[in-house]
């Protein structure tokens, strides 16, 4: 394994806390799913007392969150603290998907040692890595479903956190991202492609996955279901199979139904009032987000998530934005506010 050290620029103690929190299985890696997700328990070690504090009430640990004057984590910039915004814990963004405290400092181990390596192409490490790069361990296997069980991982998870916290010379495992074949195909999206053999056309990812069916395959499906909202409006389904659109608007009730790109597999439905009361300001269109699965291209499977949110800077307008969570990739898109233009 190659090793790359990289030097601790931060080793404060005093009103530092180091915390980590557990939830439900995520599957939508979004902002908006990240901050719906359900709490189980976290864990929090104070410097100036010493002691180590376990939390099943999300209210208890962002009390003492709010007592802190620098909080350490490890990608708790990118997950922990959305999750904590819905039980009290106010946020403000402070880059790309990062999101902090805006009454005290936030020190992210995971987000601070690739900011500070000499190529950011190479692949964010994981807490687990980091355990093995340094203590040659990986964590301790666990039951999610047991509370008790996750309790224990989430302390493991504090405290090695925390050692790594007062490393002085971290060392980061070496994983370059995989390179991204781009296709000559939909001139805004480099994921997707089309094979035509000269018989069927197939919808592709990178590397030759298939992502949608082909025309045998499609001919196996109901080209039309019911509308699963009202039962009464008839869905066209043609051009979900070809993965050119993942949501269709019932005729009938209006509704918005989502399905896994190239699948009759339902994702979301959202009723013509939830779509009504959930819009931009300035352009009146839906403010929300959708994703799906997929195969992966040489780096895993991942999620692809996009959608539109208010802007932080006018909350006026809205901006789209997309997100590719595939493992070593974190590639991200984010358009200009149709209000404000920024």
């Amino acid at each position: 394994m190659i090793i790359e050290e990289v030097k601790n620029p931060w080793r404060l103690r005093n009103g530092v806390v180091v915390f980590d929190i557990e939830t439900e299985y995520i599957h939508d890696f979004s902002i908006e799913a990240k901050k719906m997700l359900n709490f189980k328990c976290g864990v929090a070690f104070v410097y100036n007392d010493g002691e180590w504090y376990r939390f099943y009430k999300p209210e208890e640990l962002v009390k003492l969150l709010k007592k802190a004057k620098t909080i350490v984590s490890y990608n708790g910039e990118g997950f922990d603290f959305l999750v904590l915004e819905k039980h009290g814990l106010k946020i403000i963004e402070c880059g790309t998907d990062r999101w902090k405290p805006t009454k005290c400092d936030s020190f992210d181990i995971m987000h601070t040692i690739q900011n500070l390596r000499e190529d950011s192409n190479k692949k964010y490490p994981s807490l687990e890595e980091m355990m093995k790069s340094h203590y040659g361990i990986s964590k301790t296997p666990h039951d999610p479903d047991n509370i008790e069980d996750l309790m224990k991982h989430c302390l493991e998870d504090v405290k090695y956190t925390k050692k790594l916290y007062e490393e002085k010379t971290w060392l980061v495992p070496v994983k370059e991202r995989p390179e991204k074949r781009e296709w000559e195909a939909d001139y805004d999206n480099d994921l997707y492609a089309v094979v035509d053999d000269g018989e069927n056309c197939t919808r592709i990812i990178d590397f030759g996955m298939p992502i949608a069916y082909t025309k045998q395959r499609i001919n196996d499906l109901p080209g039309e279901i019911r509308c699963p909202l009202c039962g009464k409006g008839i869905l066209q389904m043609y051009s979900v199979y070809r993965a050119i659109e993942n949501e269709i608007e019932c005729p009938e009730c209006h509704g918005l139904i989502g399905f896994v790109a190239g699948t009759n597999e339902i994702m979301y439905k959202r009723t013509k009032e939830e779509l009504e009361s959930n819009v931009c300001p300035n352009c009146k269109k839906y403010l929300g987000s959708s994703g799906y699965e997929h195969h992966g291209y040489g780096a895993g499977s991942g999620y692809i998530s996009s959608g539109r949110r208010i802007c932080s800077n006018c909350s006026k307008g809205c901006y789209e934005w997309e997100k590719d969570d595939t493992p070593g990739f974190r590639d991200s898109y984010q358009g200009k506010c149709c209000n404000c233009g920024e």
